[in-house]
């Protein structure tokens, strides 16, 4: 391979992808390595990759990187971990990094592989969200089959046997009491029917539900709670405008996730009869 194939090759990687030398200092970076942590092109060569790690950790990484280069070996960081890297304008990114020791000209140095794995972290979050919502739906199910199922039935029963021993009893007071009670009983079979098939109603989780889930979310990679003010009702908007809402407001907070140096972000809801607005401010 010739020296101008193997560079096209290394600047055409879509993963950021960095040479270090043993004193930590960028040798190489590629052009995905440059976009990902916002450096203008060949800015990254000759700088301490500590400059990468957020500064909370950097004392902790040279400590690391010295051990690595002590004992070079391939192998995975930050899988699962809750790795972070710091770009240029300051703001953190989670990501994982894999390194490979390479020998360039009798002198170990280290190739690290960055990957920004921020949309990950956003699917996982809607997938733990959306399993949550079918949990809901199935608890709720199983409480209405078990009000239809025990409940009613149990009542009904025993408003059959108060039916048959009212005519045994003597005293109208008695009889009259006993009919008022196989009266309540019937009320109380019909609120239960009502319950049941508000529970059915209730199997999809309101607009409002649904978004306070999804600030949940977003807030653990945020490093905080968004603010959230909602004008108006939400919870009865048509099914497409409500997805519409949630999508919208879902891409805004991860475009602050990913370019914004946020350190609060504020949620504005306005619902009025023929529109909805939204305004998200980081």
């Amino acid at each position: 391979m010739t020296p101008e194939v193997a560079t096209a090759a290394f600047d055409a990687n879509p993963d950021a992808v960095l040479i270090v030398d043993e004193s930590g200092a960028i040798v190489q970076a590629n052009r995905a390595a440059h976009d990902m942590f916002l450096h203008p092109a060949g800015t990254l060569t000759g700088q301490s990759v500590e400059v990468l790690v957020p500064e909370m950790n950097r004392h902790r990484h040279v400590g690391q990187r010295a051990g690595y280069t002590s004992r070079p070996m391939a192998r995975p960081m930050g899988l699962g971990q809750g790795l972070m890297a710091e770009r240029a304008d300051g703001s953190n990114i989670p990501v994982e990094i894999s390194l490979s020791p390479v020998d360039i000209d009798g002198t170990i140095a280290t190739i690290a592989t960055v990957r920004d794995v921020t949309d990950r972290l956003v699917d996982r979050s809607e997938a733990r969200r959306n399993a949550a919502r079918l949990a809901m739906m199935e608890e709720r199910e199983r409480i209405g089959r078990d009000l239809h199922d025990m409940v009613i039935q149990r009542l009904f029963a025993a408003g059959m046997s108060l039916q048959a021993v009212a005519p045994l009893v003597s005293a109208p007071a008695a009889t009259e009491r006993i009919i008022a009670i196989i009266d309540e009983l019937d009320d109380t079979i019909r609120d239960i029917r009502n319950t049941i098939f508000e529970l059915h109603l209730r199997r999809r989780p309101a607009a409002s539900e649904r978004l306070r889930d999804l600030i949940g979310d977003r807030a653990e990679l945020l490093g905080f709670e968004p603010s959230l003010d909602i004008r108006g009702e939400i919870d009865d908007l048509p099914t497409d405008l409500a997805e519409d809402l949630l999508a919208a407001i879902g891409e805004s907070l991860s475009n602050a996730i990913r370019h914004a140096r946020a350190t609060t972000v504020a949620i504005h809801v306005e619902r009025q009869p023929r529109w909805v607005r939204v305004c998200v401010v980081d």
